[in-house]
């Protein structure tokens, strides 16, 4: 029964899909995204980043555009091959990796200290990135599960917030620090698995961050990506031209990651100054639905 059920399934997807194929060629058919970016070589040149989860994904993607357009970036990540091959990918002497698992809030403050002499120049932006995922809903979701992604999506993102706003506030410069937290267009959008309720807190702390410490010259912004193909969508980039997703969102197509890394850079850029508290949603779409 299950089998048939599963079958049942299946063939009404397979329906969907060619009936909006269909659809698709009659008014000119697909585009695909063949993003041509401009690097603004020294617009960054005055940022030391530091990028968790940036061995892969829209973390590597905004490390490498960062790179590109002159920051000293560091990425950070729980396994150091990955980070290894990330640097050497991205090349050249502004990019730097130091293995940490972020949930090691015990250590943090150490784990920064580290960081800050990487490049001998203290961090000045913070890219919050690191994130697990959990699709368990209730009432499948166990402790366990709740506790993994909460601890890496929304508690370490807090804490770390809370030790660089400490530094900084020390440290007295009058220069503008940004925080850049990313969330998911997943956080404004209904749900009862822990991924999503965590990225809507990464969306809160965004707001009160930003409100509190706009005055210190602490800019804090969010990034809500949607769909996109990296390692956190499993098997992505096995089904070809990603027909699971695409008819889910208005654009007909997932982000890539260097798109998502396009916004990031701007966020970071003095041309984002004045924007404060917001999470921008970058999902062609799908939350407007």
């Amino acid at each position: 029964m299950k089998m048939l059920k599963k079958t049942i399934i299946r063939i009404s997807r397979a329906k969907l899909y060619l009936r909006r194929a269909v659809s698709f060629v009659r008014h000119g058919g697909v585009h695909i995204c063949t993003p041509n970016y401009v690097n603004c070589e020294n617009r960054h040149s005055d940022k030391v980043v530091l990028v968790t989860g940036g061995g892969g994904g829209i973390g590597f993607a905004a490390a490498q555009k960062l790179v590109n357009e002159g920051a000293k970036v560091i990425i950070t990540g729980r396994n150091s091959d990955k980070l290894r091959s990330a640097v050497e990918k991205i090349g050249g002497d502004r990019i730097a990796n130091y293995q940490w698992d972020v949930t090691d809030i015990g250590n943090m403050s150490s784990h920064l200290d580290h960081i800050d002499s990487i490049f001998d120049r203290k961090v000045n932006v913070v890219i919050n990135n690191a994130g697990v995922n959990n699709t368990s809903r209730i009432p499948d979701v166990s402790e366990k599960d709740w506790d993994e992604v909460y601890a890496t999506n929304s508690k370490a993102v807090f804490f770390l917030c809370q030790e660089m706003c400490r530094r900084w506030l020390v440290d007295g410069d009058s220069t503008t620090k940004k925080i850049i937290n990313i969330s998911s267009q997943g956080a404004f959008v209904g749900a009862t698995f822990p991924y999503r309720m965590s990225k809507w807190d990464v969306a809160g702390l965004t707001q009160g961050l930003a409100l509190q410490y706009a005055s210190s010259q602490i800019v804090v912004n969010g990034v809500a990506p949607g769909i996109a193909a990296t390692d956190m969508q499993p098997g992505f980039s096995a089904r070809d031209d990603n027909n699971l997703f695409t008819p889910l969102v208005p654009l007909q197509r997932c982000a890539i990651p260097e798109e998502i890394g396009e916004l990031i850079s701007f966020m970071v850029s003095d041309s984002a100054n004045f924007i404060v508290g917001q999470t921008i949603v970058m999902d062609g779409g799908y939350s407007i639905k």
